[in-house]
Order: structure tokens, then C-alpha cells, then sequence
């Protein structure tokens, strides 16, 4: 018998497995999910993921394109955060929920996909 939950899960894969899919995508992902009121600066995201700056700018780029994160530009300096928009927003903050053993499932089933 399929759960709600399984559907649910099922789901969020093929979220990952669409805007996951690389490793700094996958990470943003989850940082977003555990900070989806913030807004960062490109150099603080870096950091944070032990990301390039090149790596960065495209997975962020990416995302802007894609609507999961807005861009602000105030006095010079570009900020990133998690989208307003509910339906783009909720699979990034449910992903946040699964524990880590779920996630790493998860990432380990988009990464055979893919390669």
C-alpha cells in the first residue's frame, strides 16, 4: 500500500532530482530550508557551503532563474533569500524536515540517476 507519506516523499525526489542537481544546488537547498527568512550575500553563502565563488554564482543564477530564491540589490551589495511564492517555497522547506539519513538517501538515489 502507498502512504501519503511515500507520495510525499516521492515528490520531493523528483523536486531534488529537477533543481538538485549538483552538489552545491543540493546544499543551497537545504540551507534555504534551515534559513527560509534570511537573506545572504554571495561571499556569506561561500562560506557557509565551502563553495566557490564561481560554483556559487551559477547555482544562484540558477535558482533566481528558477524562482526558488528572490535577488535584492541594496546599496551595492546582492542578497540572496528563499522565495515568497508558497508553492516553490514549500518542497524546499519540506526537504529541510527529513532527517539527515532520509536526505542522504535521497541525495544518493538523484546522484545514480544522474550519472
Amino acid at each position: 500500500m502507498i502512504t501519503p507519506y511515500v507520495l510525499a516523499e516521492e515528490s520531493l525526489y523528483h523536486f531534488l532530482e529537477e533543481h538538485g542537481n549538483n552538489r552545491v544546488k543540493r546544499e543551497l537547498i537545504h540551507f534555504w530550508g534551515i534559513h527560509p527568512n534570511a537573506r545572504f550575500d554571495r561571499k556569506g553563502i561561500c562560506y557557509a557551503l565551502d563553495c566557490s565563488k564561481l560554483d556559487a554564482e551559477r547555482a544562484l543564477g540558477a535558482m533566481v532563474e528558477e524562482g526558488l530564491l528572490n535577488k535584492h540589490v541594496a546599496k551595492g551589495v546582492t542578497l540572496y533569500s528563499l522565495t515568497t511564492n508558497q508553492e516553490r517555497r514549500q518542497p524546499i522547506l519540506a526537504l529541510a524536515t527529513l532527517d539527515w539519513g532520509r536526505w542522504q538517501l535521497m541525495i544518493k538515489r538523484v546522484d545514480r540517476k544522474t550519472n
